[in-house]
């Protein structure tokens, strides 16, 4: 007899919404977070959400300093290059096999996330388009086919998450990088999958060096 499927603990939607809220930039790199204050949000006790935020705190969204509190990370411009650089490796890696074992369906998701990122571009919000963007590398990662590669670039992905750097400048630029490895995944074209999936990580190393120069 298959057993019913539980519901989900108090922590666990407590860490699902402290994720989104995180995604929408709700936390800023550095700021300290007020346990007390989402719980009443949340309407929950702080137990569940002290609990959730150690979870995040192991995989380096968050940071704990006894008798202070805790807080977003605030990743350095340093930490941010040196991600995307691994990020970039794998996520080449990612798109190449990605070729190989991509679904129809998936593909056609991938096609319906572009139309609306072209809106997203047109009015400018980087809010949205980071959400967007989460969404379709993740598409891209579950098309790898390889459960190690997949679990390294999710990891890598959420520990992107602290990090803030105006992308308006170059969104046109990412944008038409996703238009080309959809391409490449509709020609079933593996070196320039991984080619451009690499390029698109540069495009973000060269932005992040620009910080580094104002």
């Amino acid at each position: 007899m298959v057993k019913k499927l539980k519901r989900l603990t108090l922590k666990k939607q407590a860490e699902m919404a402290l994720r989104e809220m995180i995604a929408s930039y709700r936390f800023t790199p550095g700021k300290w977070i007020n346990v007390e204050s989402l719980a009443k949000e949340l309407e929950v006790s702080r137990t569940p959400v002290w609990q959730a935020l150690k979870d995040l705190e192991k995989e380096g969204l968050v940071t704990h300093t006894p008798k202070q509190g805790i807080r977003m990370v605030q990743m350095t411009l340093e930490m941010a290059h040196d991600l995307y650089t691994v990020r970039g490796l794998l996520e080449g890696m990612a798109g190449r096999l990605a070729v190989e074992n991509i679904s129809p369906g998936t593909l056609k998701r991938l096609e319906a996330m572009l139309k609306k990122q072209h809106q997203i571009i047109q009015g400018q919000d980087v809010v949205e388009y980071s959400k967007s963007d989460f969404e379709f590398h993740a598409l891209i990662y579950d098309s790898c086919g390889n459960w190690l590669l997949k679990e390294l670039l999710e990891n890598i992905k959420h520990r992107s998450r602290p990090f803030v750097c105006d992308i308006t400048p170059i969104l046109p630029k990412l944008y038409g990088d996703h238009i080309k490895v959809v391409e490449a995944f509709r020609n079933r074209d593996s070196a320039r999958a991984e080619r451009v999936m690499k390029g698109h990580n540069k495009r973000m190393q060269h932005q992040i060096e620009l910080s580094r120069l104002s």
